[in-house]
């Protein structure tokens, strides 16, 4: 491999062999190239590269000996896939230096081993697997493309554009002409993946088209286990996430505001408008929650009564996750300005599991279902006028048997909730500075934003045994998921936007506030 320094600018590779199929590259892989490379790379959670331990586990081949999935497994035995490709022949540019993992060497001539995940040659190559339905095996691996019955029905032609989808923090998206979203998983898991199984559910088993249809996806198979690779979906025609088009829509309305009489109509119309959108979204949340629940005859989404025992669990699982933050609130003071609202939350500290056994008994007797689990205006978006839900992966930090557990409707009304309250705090936080921010105005907003919400969702769900007939009971329920989201705000707020704690901070003690508790 040459010199020490040489070696970590290029991979020497044997002629007639591939960088996979090389021992000493492979160690030089694992040991210099893929941790710089990780360390960089946005949806891997390590962050220096000489903290970053791995192995290759398994190598397989998608075309020829040039482009290969790639298994790697850190030393916290957690596994992560890479698509990497030797290319001989490339012209490198801003765009292409992100995706860099070595620069090779074989004889006297030099190429790039890269991270070809949205490349749109590799692109086209998944999507021709799949429609031929290919199987890939080694390393005793299995690779298997599976296609619903949708995807007969889509394009054919060569697919004359293939970009990525920018922001993208855990996995990887690439967006096909206006035909195909292909999504590259990239920590993956042994289990059942809840966005492939809700997709199928949804596309194949119900009238549900308020989300994307399922085309198919790519799954591996080791020992047993299964693992999701990839899944592809139709792509939807949009305006846009609905986080992002309420925020364009609020900052028109306090734009318009601040224009006095001049400015009165077109803010009156902007809230109009955003307001029906709201409410239809309230609509399309609780159809998609009866098209959940309306197969008995299928066990893994068949409703199922709340029992004593669920009860406990989200509990137990809530308190956990309060212990953890009291514990953090305690030990790391917060700004000035946030350490009036710690130091009210702490004094309920005391008092927060029998508040919380208060608001879940209501549930008693209700139906749990499979839900969406991660519900918010990211999750949702704007097309038309109308809203199509997205992203049926569930929380994050959840693991995939979690992510799977029923719960009740409520848990992604909650959701929805919160992140329309986050809307328009977060714009608050974006504006405070100017010291022109009308309070009132954004609270309004705010307030008749999650009416509208509740009102739409209540009137598509009609009477239904996922939502309880009185309106204490049915408050008590929503108070419960209110309190478990936005602990679970604060939580990710004190890990990476410290900053931003003060919003969920007062979405805690607000719901403990209307509940009577403060």
């Amino acid at each position: 491999m040459g010199a020490a320094g040489e070696s970590l600018a290029f991979l020497d590779i044997p002629e007639g062999s591939s960088w996979f199929a090389n021992s000493e590259a492979t160690a030089a892989i694992e040991h210099h190239f893929l941790p710089a490379y990780l360390a960089r790379a946005r949806w891997f959670p390590g962050s220096s590269a000489t903290r970053i331990k791995l192995k290759i586990i398994a190598t397989l081949p998608v075309q020829g000996d040039t482009t290969v999935f790639v298994l790697i497994e850190t030393d916290h035995q957690a596994r992560y896939l890479l698509p990497l490709r030797a290319d001989w022949t490339v012209d490198t540019g801003p765009e292409l230096e992100k995706s860099i993992v070595a620069r090779l060497r074989r004889g006297g001539r030099q190429g790039l081993l890269r991270d070809v995940a949205t490349d749109p040659a590799f692109i086209r190559r998944l999507l021709d697997r799949l429609r031929r339905e290919a199987s890939i095996a080694g390393w005793g691996w299995r690779l298997d493309f599976k296609p619903t019955t949708k995807l007969g029905s889509r394009p054919l032609h060569t697919e004359s554009r293939v970009r990525a989808i920018q922001g993208e923090q855990s996995n990887s998206t690439a967006l096909v002409d206006q035909d195909y979203v292909i999504k590259l998983y990239r920590h993956i898991e042994p289990g059942q993946n809840p966005e492939i199984e809700m997709g199928h559910f949804l596309t194949e088993a119900t009238s549900f088209t308020h989300t994307p249809a399922l085309l198919g996806h790519v799954e591996a198979t080791h020992a047993s286990s299964s693992y999701a690779f990839g899944v592809i979906h139709a792509f939807v025609p949009n305006q846009g996430d609905a986080w992002a088009w309420s925020a364009d829509r609020l900052s028109i309305y306090l734009d318009a505001m601040a224009e006095g009489s001049e400015g009165r109509d077109k803010a009156l119309t902007v809230r109009r408008d955003y307001l029906q959108w709201v409410r239809r979204l309230g609509c399309r949340v609780a159809d998609m929650h009866r098209a959940l629940s309306s197969r008995d005859d299928m066990a893994t989404f068949k409703p199922e009564p709340i029992d004593q025992r669920d009860l406990d669990y989200w509990i137990a699982d809530i308190m956990e996750r309060a212990t953890r933050i009291f514990d953090r609130l305690e030990k790391s003071p917060l700004d000035a300005n946030d350490q009036p609202l710690v130091e009210r939350l702490l004094r309920l500290k005391i008092g927060l599991n029998g508040y919380a056994t208060h608001l879940i008994r209501h549930s008693l007797g209700r139906c749990k279902i499979r839900h969406h689990g991660d519900l918010h205006l990211g999750q949702v978006l704007v097309g038309g006028g109308d809203a199509v839900i997205i992203d049926f992966e569930g929380e994050p930090s959840r693991p995939l048997a979690e992510r799977r557990r029923k719960a009740p409707a409520a848990r992604d009304v909650a959701g929805v909730l919160r992140s329309l309250d986050y809307a328009a705090m977060a714009l608050r936080q974006q504006r405070q500075k100017s010291g022109k921010l009308p309070i009132q105005a954004l609270h309004a907003w705010r307030d008749h934003s999650m009416d509208a919400f509740i009102s739409g969702y209540q009137e598509a769900m009609g009477a239904s045994v996922l939502w309880p007939d009185k309106t204490e009971d049915a408050k008590a329920m929503l108070d419960f998921f209110l309190l478990e989201k936005a602990l679970y705000e604060v939580e990710y707020e004190l890990s990476y936007r410290p900053a931003w704690v003060s919003v969920p901070l007062q979405g805690v003690l607000r719901v403990l506030q209307e509940g009577g508790v403060i």
